[in-house]
């Protein structure tokens, strides 16, 4: 298809002052793939599929799998005047860098297909066709909220990815309260090696290192860690480019999920939310100006154009921008935080609330701030849609607000209370944290006072707590922080995260001086449960060589992973745990590995859930009187999902009969060097002795005759019983004597640990009936 005239028109404003580019300016436009398939909209019986191509030309999807036959569909290529580069783009040199070398051509067609007729929880192939270029991905469907195993979702934020990450070192903060372990060596000083390697700036007039990976390199790595689980999801909770505005970004980050560094949008749906870097052009005008807030509007419509997400029919102007997400029993609520009312502004003294100093427990009606950013006002923001896109109204304008006037608001209270009255697992997500320790963390009315805080999304918290949201994931202080948010004291709550350690910054908590001069944490926030920079201080060894290295501990980038376990009759087991990705390095600071690591503070708490039906036994058939047919989970050979539970059995010859041992997908509490931990994977239920041997072939071994003993071995107590209800006729049970270790979690989050002797079912003896 051609460009319209008002697409030139856009393109015209993109240029920033300046003629648009010839096409020149950069390489021609090639055949294929420019972002290769990515997948928007996941449901259980749909999937959409966007792809883009540098060609006018149509693609084609073909999609094998249950139900729908090697479906083929073809694509319409759309043309995105607002993806052209800017001349102010194609003239920017980056240090480090060769001029114009991560640039593309200036071409952009969009793709987009959506597969309808799908089933529920079922693997399909697909392959896309583009220019004879071929791209082949598989993806799965969500399950029903009543027939899952397991549902695994990542989460970070703060990509903020750019061309320049490939070679910058991002600011490295410590704590100043708890830098270092005890008997720590001191991190290197000005001049030293790293120093020179690496780099240092300034924080809170402090020298500061800079960390030891690049954001290309950490984004790399985050991402193929997380590649590792194939999540059901990947949630990104804003700032996905270091400015929306800014095209090169934009290709940074699509070559990392669809492109040359990774596929994983290809077969993990992402979730994403908008951030203040979706409002912002970068070197194309950052936020604007009130006399010219298009770099605003394009840099919006850059990211609403990527992405297709079900929104709320009854504000289609917010194009997707808050929508909701069902995968089996998690109900995923991605919320638009980037615009309150009334606005507020520090520069201006544009407030909404009353001054105050203290700390949260300070807010109340009188207090509370409504906006999150103070760049520009909703006004300024309208008037450059109507600039950029002339012919438009205000009904157009595509920026919902999130006040408790606002459709968003009247809109997510609808969703949530939907999601409960279906007992769905809720997790919320959007981009400015409310509950944080950093520097965006204090509102613009409080002092020191921030004009980009997140804590305005305290607005929701009543409703989360009413409907009972269990997790909401933010980011935007590009910290590591869990909180426990309980206002209205009644025992429950939600844990609330800041993810922001995806690639971009590793900053510490808010400081301020002291009557004295001396730096103290603000600390406003009294929710905080967890933060890395607090409460994972760093231990530094010389290696054989002196060299100092860091051996534990400190701020690195990572991902929040979630997974969410069904343990049968109505429960769930909702595990958070952070992850972080620990740089190894020989004593000339050359990297060696990259170690994956978790922080101290994996959280777990059981939920109900919708409990499934119990199906029928698979592999059975119609079976004589007297005649044994196997049946899962215990003597049916293979893998079973049966009551919300995963299965795994086997079986082998054993004497004169068969024996099969079924194992259990389960999360175990173990001491390893003297504490707890906890494991998910497979556990051991019981042995099954098949009907083979009759009773009296057995003879007097224990396990086939009622009775207790003790074995001779290792002193352990044991116990059968036969022919009772819980064996039936013709069967034994026996059960063994052990310890058990019970994981009781904690409301805030962590775990009590117990133990006890009892016994536990060990295995079954069925007999051969009698002729």
């Amino acid at each position: 298809m051609n460009k319209t005239m008002a697409a030139l028109a856009i393109a015209g404003l993109l240029a920033v002052g300046t003629a648009v580019p010839a096409q020149a300016d950069t390489r021609a436009p090639e055949p294929g793939f420019r972002v290769l398939p990515y997948l928007q909209a996941p449901a259980a019986t749909t999937m959409t599929f966007n792809w883009i191509s540098e060609l006018d030309t149509p693609g084609t999807l073909t999609v094998t799998g249950p139900g729908v036959d090697a479906a083929q569909h073809t694509s319409t290529p759309v043309y995105l005047p607002l993806m052209e580069y800017s001349q102010r783009e194609l003239d920017q040199e980056i240090p480090g860098l060769a001029k114009g070398s991560w640039l593309k051509s200036n071409s952009n067609y969009k793709h987009s297909v959506t597969v309808t007729g799908l089933q529920p929880g079922a693997k399909y192939d697909y392959t896309v066709v583009q220019d004879g270029r071929e791209h082949a991905q598989s993806f799965r469907t969500a399950p029903t909220a009543d027939a899952w195993d397991k549902i695994t979702i990542a989460a970070f934020s703060d990509s903020e990815t750019e061309p320049y990450g490939r070679v910058e070192h991002r600011e490295w903060e410590q704590s100043f309260t708890n830098r270092y372990t005890d008997g720590s060596e001191e991190r290197p000083g000005e001049g030293s090696l790293w120093h020179q390697k690496f780099g240092s700036t300034t924080r809170y007039g402090e020298f500061t290192l800079r960390y030891p990976l690049n954001q290309d390199q950490a984004m790399q790595y985050n991402l193929a860690e997380i590649a590792k689980y194939d999540p059901d999801l990947f949630i990104i909770a804003g700032d996905l480019t270091q400015g929306s505005g800014y095209q090169p970004a934009w290709d940074e980050f699509f070559g990392y999920v669809a492109g040359e560094h990774g596929t994983i949008a290809g077969r993990t749906p992402l979730l994403t939310a908008l951030g203040n870097w979706e409002t912002y052009a970068a070197l194309n005008g950052g936020y604007g100006s009130d006399a010219d807030r298009t770099p605003a509007v394009i840099s919006r419509n850059r990211y609403l154009q990527y992405f297709d997400q079900p929104g709320n029919p009854e504000d289609p102007a917010a194009k997707g921008s808050y929508y909701r997400t069902d995968h089996g029993p998690v109900t995923v609520l991605t919320l638009d935080s980037t615009n309150g009312r009334p606005d507020e502004n520090t520069r201006t003294g544009t407030l909404s609330g009353q001054p105050f100093t203290g700390d949260d427990r300070g807010l109340n009606a009188e207090t509370m701030s409504t906006d999150t950013q103070g760049e520009f006002t909703y006004e300024s923001y309208v008037d450059g849609y109507l600039s950029l896109f002339p012919g438009s109204t205000e009904a157009d304008v595509d920026l919902p607000n999130f006040d408790p006037a606002s459709r968003q608001w009247a809109w997510a209270e609808e969703q949530l209370a939907d999601a409960r009255a279906k007992g769905q697992i809720i997790i919320v997500q959007f981009h400015h944290a409310a509950y944080s320790i950093g520097v965006h963390g204090v509102p613009p009315n409080f002092t020191p006072a921030d004009n980009q805080s997140g804590v305005a999304m305290r607005q929701y918290t009543p409703m989360f707590e009413e409907y009972g949201v269990s997790m909401v994931l933010s980011g935007h202080d590009e910290m590591f922080e869990r909180s426990w948010v309980d206002e209205d004291g009644d025992g429950k709550g939600f844990h609330s995260y800041d993810i922001g350690v995806a690639a971009d910054g590793l900053r510490g908590e808010l400081m301020k001086r002291d009557d004295e001069g001396n730096l103290v944490p603000v600390s406003f926030n009294t929710h905080t449960q967890w933060s890395a920079i607090r409460n994972a201080p760093e231990t530094w060894e010389s290696d054989a060589n002196g060299v100092p290295q860091l051996v534990d501990g400190g701020l690195h980038y990572g991902h929040l992973l979630i997974e969410v376990v069904n343990l049968g009759g109505g429960k769930a087991q909702v595990t958070g745990t952070p992850v972080y990705l620990f740089p190894v390095f020989d004593s000339e600071y050359q990297l060696q590995r990259v170690e994956r690591r978790v922080y101290d503070d994996v959280i777990s708490f059981e939920v109900d859930v919708p409990a499934a039906e119990e199906p029928e036994q698979p592999g059975a058939a119609p079976a004589k009187p007297g005649q044994f047919v196997r049946s899962a989970p215990y003597t049916l050979a293979g893998e079973h999902a049966l009551n919300g539970r995963q299965w795994r059995t086997t079986c082998e010859p054993y004497s004169q009969t068969e024996r099969c041992r079924t194992e259990i997908l389960a999360t175990t509490v173990a001491i390893e060097g003297g504490a707890f931990v906890r494991r998910t994977g497979w556990a051991f239920n019981n042995l099954t002795y098949l009907p083979s041997m009759t009773r009296a072939a057995w003879g007097a071994n224990p396990l086939a005759n009622a009775g207790e003993w003790t074995a001779e071995t290792d002193g352990r107590r044991w116990r059968t019983e036969c022919d009772t209800p819980a064996t039936g006729g013709d069967g034994c049970r026996t059960y063994a004597e052990a310890t058990i270790y019970t994981a009781t979690p904690r409301p805030a989050g962590g775990y009590v640990f117990s133990q006890d002797d009892e016994f536990v079912f060990n295995n079954i003896v069925m007999f051969q009936p009698n002729q």
